[in-house]
């Protein structure tokens, strides 16, 4: 044996290789945590889901020709509840509450297929990470415990989106893509800065007919089973609308209506709300043609979370920006540095999206990370601004 051979080998710790993969253990464990509670909640707990009992309530007393929209009962249109009415409106409570479930797991699955085949990371370990975001995120145990919308409607959203975006324009693509977009606007709030996108796609005026003459059969359906008409209950929802966005303003958080409640404003909801959805449009028709349209949808996200009031559910939002980070991180050129204004407001939302949720509800004077966690969404806002700006990136 020569003295090379009698040398104990070093073991050698390569943290490029191990530590995506610590990630990936302290992300499965937030996962299964927060999975685990959602649908103990969602489906065992003897008292339902709040936001589920009220939507199952709205639908069945829609479709049994009670008025809703006095009282401040619905704040949905009328498509909304055509669009419930295959979850939840032949089904008693109990048997719609298993229902919700399943199609809440599928959708997560359906979403964390699309964040990892859109990410574009080339490591199993990356692969992994990103696959497990969708329900390791805060948000997705809120979205569960409250029976809320948000993922049921971000994957149709996204896969009708990126249908426009990658496919030839086609009879078939334009049926498809407007079916599973009108599946995302059972909540406006949630999708409305998306629709920008529409017009930004290759061939936009065809799915833009079919959208609007889909949303406005919708209306239509839902009104035959109402005693007012569809332009009468149309305008019953805004008056609702805007009393219980007068109400949620004071308990929602990072949003403008917020703010605005908190200037003491009180009557600048709409108006606030319509420059920023016109701010989105122009910035997306102007601006961002030729762009990755990630970084659209990313902003459009960021933008949809702050232009009305929303509730810590609607955070999952948030992971739509992350995903067009991830895509600026990948696609960067052989040889070029690594982007590092791009990966530190990843890192920072990723941070501030993966937090315990009890920390977001501290008392006087801890807001102050509520408040961190707001600049961080605005930050990567602006960093994907500045990319679609100046990164002709592909599509």
């Amino acid at each position: 044996m020569n003295e090379r051979e009698r040398q104990p080998r070093e073991i050698s710790f390569d943290s490029r290789r191990v530590l995506p993969w610590i990630l990936v253990g302290a992300l499965a464990l937030a996962a299964v945590d927060r999975l685990v509670d959602g649908v103990r909640q969602l489906v065992w707990l003897s008292t339902p889901p709040v936001d589920l009992a009220m939507r199952w309530h709205e639908v069945h007393r829609w479709f049994a020709g009670q008025p809703l929209y006095t009282g401040l009962v619905g704040i949905y249109p009328p498509a909304t509840y055509a669009l419930l009415w295959p979850a939840l409106g032949w089904l008693d409570l109990t048997p719609a509450r298993w229902l919700w479930a399943v199609t809440t797991l599928a959708a997560l699955g359906w979403f964390a297929y699309i964040v990892v085949r859109e990410s574009e990371t080339d490591s199993v370990a990356a692969r992994c990470a990103v696959g497990l975001l969708p329900v390791s995120v805060y948000a997705a145990r809120a979205v569960m415990v409250n029976g809320q919308f948000a993922l049921h409607l971000l994957p149709p959203l996204l896969a009708g989106l990126l249908l426009l975006h990658r496919r030839r324009p086609s009879w078939g693509r334009d049926l498809g893509a407007t079916a599973l977009l009108l599946i995302s606007l059972a909540k406006p709030t949630l999708s409305i800065p998306f629709m920008w996108a529409v017009l930004a796609a290759r061939g936009p005026w065809r799915p833009a007919v079919l959208l609007g003459l889909g949303y406005g059969g919708l209306t239509l359906l839902a009104s035959l089973f109402q005693p007012a008409g569809a332009v009468r209950l149309f305008g019953q929802f805004l008056a609702s609308a805007d009393g219980a966005a007068s109400t949620a303003a004071r308990d929602s958080h990072a949003n403008l209506h917020a703010w605005i409640d908190a200037l003491g404003l009180g009557h600048g909801y709409t108006l606030a709300s319509l420059i920023a959805l016109l701010a989105v449009g122009w910035w997306t028709l102007s601006r961002a043609r030729g762009t990755d349209p990630w970084l659209t949808f990313g902003v459009a996200a960021t933008v949809a979370r702050f232009w009305t009031f929303h509730f810590r559910y609607d955070d999952m939002l948030l992971l739509v920006p992350m995903v067009a980070l991830i895509r600026v991180v990948a696609r960067r050129e052989p040889g070029s540095s690594i982007d590092r204004g791009a990966v530190l407001a990843l890192g920072l939302l990723g941070a501030s999206l993966l937090i315990p949720a009890r920390l977001l509800l501290p008392p006087y004077p801890w807001q102050a990370i509520e408040a961190a966690q707001t600049l961080v969404w605005l930050g990567a806002l602006g960093v994907l601004l500045g990319r679609a700006r100046y990164r002709p990136v592909l599509s």
